[in-house]
């Protein structure tokens, strides 16, 4: 019956996005690079890739995918899609989006068994944690890594079962799933470890995490810590904010509880003062607040709220230590509030999976789309994120590299090549002026065509293509609001 409902779960808020052959999730965060990136890892197993030759072109960048488990188990349904003509990566996306949800509201539902709580009771638990608002709304944005909220419960099992080699591996799968979940699990350890031993035993996972760290340490060159007001804006999200089904909002940042998970637990709390105190400890440490967002690992935690999820397990753990007799579906009262009331979409919006026919005239070695990325500062809305499913996401149908150097989010250091400025200077957004554009350089590189977007120009389209066909550039094919051109 659990795993029903959790396979109910991931699968139905899906199913109207599906249904209109869309990607599900937002269109406007996260989800291009999530998916492309996804592609580009199945692409290049078996192994663990680290180096990105598809942007940045012709050089190219370290990268590191932000969801190595996914990019390991969309490999087969991603090579097998593609080798029957179909969408191969939208399909593994799909697919392990599906497996992450469901696994995490039943992988929750064992954890908390373990701990002693009965069937039912550990169901609304279950529900409150791996269907919350919080991991829904990682869905929404496209937040890939962030799915896997099933390895936080499984690494709480294995201690709670008392295997030390397990809890230790499993201490890794959280740093592997997501650098906040294993932040989580990691404090959750030290502090556990106090009355189970195993949890002090699971550290040595972190052991195994340390070629991850590296990898990561080498694309992240540009990561800075953020400005206290900036990190505080990204902890504890407002208590009172507008139902998800009564706005349109891709950004899906919530730390929501609503007010009968905290009532269950207060009630819950009277015999568990412990799992009390540690909720309002993750809750203080969620705000972003503190002196101690000073100390060397926590000051490069660029999104506090994340800690959300420890939050939610102890709410979860509380829950389940309540039964309600006959009045037992109460115990799904607190997932149904979060369903109903919180400012996350009940339903996942979706975003375009196709592209236009022009890709197909697409010769490569490098395709130059104009307009291209912008970075903007931690903090800042970035109205050129959508631009990824043509920087990005189009790449799997026209298979021509990149020179575009994109910053995901603040963390890429790779500087742009020199030669790009002068392309770079016609992005409307930043009011820049028209440059010169060096043809010689982009040939150099082994760019062959230059596509243009005409809808992200403002009106000033006439003014770039004019500026491509003075420096030789010839019309290949235009449609859908994209122009084609050869270089001379």
């Amino acid at each position: 019956m659990v795993v029903i409902i959790a396979l109910l779960w991931a699968i139905l808020p899906l199913v109207p996005a599906l249904w209109r052959g869309q990607i599900p999730g937002s269109p406007f965060t996260d989800l291009y690079p999530s998916v492309w990136g996804l592609g580009w890892f199945a692409d290049h197993q078996p192994g663990f890739p680290t180096w990105c030759t598809d942007i940045a072109a012709p050089k190219g960048m370290p990268f590191y995918y932000s969801s190595p488990i996914h990019g390991w188990l969309g490999w087969p349904f991603v090579a097998v899609g593609d080798a029957l003509g179909k969408n191969g990566v939208v399909i593994g996306y799909v697919v392990t989006l599906v497996l992450a949800r469901a696994a995490t509201v039943a992988v929750a539902w064992a954890a908390l068994r373990a701990l002693g709580a009965e069937a039912l009771p550990a169901l609304g638990g279950a529900m409150l944690y791996g269907a919350s608002p919080f991991f829904h709304g990682y869905a929404v944005e496209g937040i890939v890594e962030g799915t896997d909220g099933w390895a936080l419960p499984l690494w709480v099992w294995c201690v709670a079962r008392a295997r030390p080699a397990w809890s230790a591996v499993a201490l890794w799968v959280c740093i592997l799933s997501s650098w906040y979940l294993g932040m989580v699990a990691v404090a959750g350890a030290v502090v556990w470890g106090a009355w189970r031993r195993t949890a002090w035993w699971s550290l040595a996972g972190l052991v195994g995490a340390v070629p991850l760290l590296m990898a990561f340490g080498a694309m992240a060159t540009g990561a800075r810590p953020l400005p206290d007001a900036v990190r505080i804006a990204m902890g504890l999200q407002p208590l009172f904010q507008t139902p998800g089904w009564a706005q349109v909002n891709p950004f899906a940042i919530t730390t929501w509880i609503g007010i009968s998970a905290p009532s269950i637990a207060l009630f819950a709390g009277r015999k568990n003062p412990w799992l009390v105190a540690g909720v309002l400890l993750v809750v203080l440490l969620s705000s972003g607040w503190g002196p101690w967002y000073a100390l060397p690992v926590l000051r490069s935690v660029r999104f506090p709220y994340r800690w959300h999820a420890g939050t939610l397990f102890l709410l979860a753990i509380l829950v389940s230590r309540v039964n309600f007799g006959r009045w037992g579906w109460l115990t799904l009262l607190p997932w149904l509030e979060g369903y109903a009331f919180s400012p996350v979409e009940p339903v996942l919006p979706g975003a375009p999976a196709g592209v236009s026919a022009i890709y197909e005239k697409v010769r490569g070695p490098l395709l130059l789309d104009l307009p291209g990325p912008i970075a903007m500062p931690p903090g800042v809305v970035n109205p050129s994120r959508p631009r990824a499913r043509y920087l990005l996401y189009a790449q799997r149908f026209h298979h021509a590299d990149s020179p575009w150097v994109p910053d995901f989010n603040g963390v890429g250091g790779t500087a742009r090549p020199a030669w790009l400025d002068g392309f770079a200077a016609w992005e409307p957004m930043l009011d820049n002026e028209g440059a010169p554009m060096d043809m010689a350089a982009a040939k150099a590189a082994g760019v062959t065509q230059i596509l243009v977007h005409t809808h992200e120009l403002n009106g000033e389209q006439s003014l770039l293509l004019d500026a491509l066909k003075e420096s030789g550039c010839t019309v290949e094919d235009q449609r859908d609001g994209l122009v084609l051109l050869d270089l001379p």
